[in-house]
């Protein structure tokens, strides 16, 4: 099983339901382009990162696997699989859709860059520095995982902000291409908006074979505020058994 995180993640932050899944599937967590320890470029458009993953799996020698991806991560597991089939067994998506959407991050993004980093010397510092921006304790304290410190003790984003923020159009943008005829498992917070009832009928289109479950309570980060459900979930879709 292979999952992907969603924009300003990394592997970290899929860390506690790897772990889960771990239990009884080999799983890896990969950071997308311009997250965590991956590569910077330029751009990031759906079907690039759907390359990049099918490249990883090649390179690993994989020919097929079960994938999973949260928000940005979960339109990269669906382009994966409408442009590369033979490489997706079946695929999960943590609550996003297909749709296009509204460039919700790009002040937190913009807030994160106009901080002088050279000012900053502990980490609780750059959180005080970012609460008129980003209220939300929680959504800084996501963010955060991305300040690094180098050897020399000095701050550092670790993703590669810029770009991301050059890109938004691109993130925000709707996926294309062929229908995907992969059993496919969306789960959705019960608190989000991201995937709406109004979405199913495209999601419908583009994954015919597609099951949506709702876990009440729940916001968009549904697989860190509902780890054991989404573990359970995950696990019992993927052995082929039929939820919802």
């Amino acid at each position: 099983m292979i999952l992907f995180h969603g924009l300003l993640g990394s592997c970290a932050t899929m860390g506690m339901l790897a772990r889960g899944l771990a239990r009884k599937f080999e799983v890896l967590v990969v950071d997308v382009r311009n997250h965590g320890s991956s590569f910077h470029a330029d751009t990031m458009t759906y079907r690039e990162m759907a390359r990049d993953l099918a490249g990883f799996m090649e390179e690993r020698k994989l020919g097929s696997a079960c994938v999973a991806g949260h928000s940005m991560g979960g339109k990269c597991v669906m382009q994966l699989a409408m442009d590369f089939p033979d490489r997706v067994d079946r695929l999960a998506v943590l609550d996003m859709a297909p749709r296009v959407y509204p460039p919700l991050w790009k002040p937190y993004i913009k807030a994160m860059l106009d901080l002088d980093l050279s000012q900053i010397t502990r980490r609780d510092h750059a959180d005080k520095l970012l609460e008129g921006a980003i209220p939300d304790r929680d959504l800084r304290t996501f963010f955060l995982q991305n300040l690094r410190t180098s050897s020399k003790n000095i701050f550092y984003w670790r993703s590669n902000l810029p770009s991301i923020l050059a890109s938004q159009d691109e993130i925000c943008a709707r996926i294309a291409g062929s229908p995907c005829l992969k059993e496919t498992l969306f789960i959705r917070g019960g608190n989000s908006d991201f995937i709406q009832d109004t979405d199913w009928d495209e999601i419908k289109a583009l994954f015919p074979a597609a099951r949506l479950k709702t876990i009440a309570g729940a916001g968009h980060l549904v697989h860190m505020e509902h780890r054991d459900l989404v573990t359970e979930l995950l696990a019992a879709f993927f052995y082929g058994k039929r939820i919802g």
